[in-house]
């Protein structure tokens, strides 16, 4: 090439940059207002008491945004592709948080209600994760098809793992993690647990009770009948979470339910022991620490509060 030749050559290749960087950033901020007004919508869709009484289908699980995506992944911005994935789908699984239940008017049967949001919000997140490895992985025309006939809806393949730009496949760990967080959230808040009577009685009942009268009920034997009744509803709704986390992640690679474990064993008041006795036996690997609390020899030095001296 002559000088005038590669001077030319430059001159478009920083043109090509310049507006790879400019469809780049329109595709970006398209996919930011389409998000962002997706989530106006539904806050005003739950504000509405009229809107439960017509459902219909979320625009949050249309698959609108793949072309963008895919243009952003083409065009190198990996990170970004993986944010305004992980967004969109962070909306779908909301939704999956705030279905109404399914076993009828009046009083809820959180064990059913427990399985349909577990179904629910697991199976969108399994299919969330396989989603974003058909982003990122692109099929090769030069494997055989027995090279190709593997598990490739695993996040733990061999050949996706060399496939997934390394702060894509953070980013959607991490966003697993939050929305693991939210799931334990609501799981041990209003919708679940938290309408389960799990506190143990305070232990100045008894003085505050004041003395017994003949002819009057236990009150402490039907406050024991109560929680006792509550935690093997807690444990039953705690299997089926568990039970849908392993059906629907596993499959996937990515087993989160001893993190899933963590964030319930915080919402249940101090009855993890009893609700770890009354799980199968198939989750005893997870909960293990709720029937026997860890002590100041499985502690690490570093987290103490001082070293103890010898």
């Amino acid at each position: 090439l002559t000088r005038k030749q590669y001077q030319q050559l430059q001159a478009l290749r920083k043109s090509l940059e310049e507006l790879a960087e400019m469809t780049s950033n329109r595709l970006v901020e398209a996919l930011r207002r389409k998000n962002e007004a997706l989530k106006q919508a539904f806050k005003r869709e739950r504000a509405d008491p009229m809107a439960q009484m017509a459902p219909a289908v979320s625009p949050c699980s249309l698959r609108d945004d793949t072309i963008p995506l895919k243009l952003l992944v083409k065009l190198g911005k990996t990170q970004e592709a993986a944010m305004a994935y992980s967004a969109r789908r962070s909306l779908l699984l909301l939704e999956s948080l705030h279905e109404r239940p399914i076993s009828g008017t009046g009083s809820v049967d959180l064990v059913i209600y427990a399985a349909q949001l577990s179904q629910a919000f697991f199976s969108c997140l399994a299919s969330s994760v396989e989603g974003f490895l058909d982003l990122f992985i692109a099929p090769s025309l030069n494997n055989s098809k027995e090279e190709q006939s593997g598990d490739e809806s695993s996040i733990q393949s061999l050949i996706n793992i060399r496939s997934l730009p390394p702060g894509a496949l953070a980013s959607v760990v991490l966003w697993c993690d939050a929305e693991l967080a939210k799931f334990g959230a609501a799981f041990g808040g209003t919708r679940i647990l938290g309408n389960l009577a799990l506190s143990p009685p305070p232990r100045d009942a008894e003085a505050r009770r004041g003395p017994r009268v003949l002819g009057q009920g236990n009150d402490e034997v039907d406050i024991n009948r109560d929680r006792t009744a509550a935690i093997e509803v807690a444990a039953q709704c705690v299997g089926q979470a568990f039970q849908y986390a392993s059906e629907n992640l596993d499959t996937v690679g990515l087993p989160l339910t001893p993190r899933l474990a963590e964030c319930i064993r915080a919402r249940l008041k101090g009855c993890e022991k009893e609700v770890a006795a009354m799980l199968d036996e198939q989750w005893h690997y997870i909960t293990v620490d709720w029937e026997h609390p860890p002590t100041d020899d499985d502690i690490p030095i570093d987290e103490r509060g001082s070293i103890p001296m010898l």
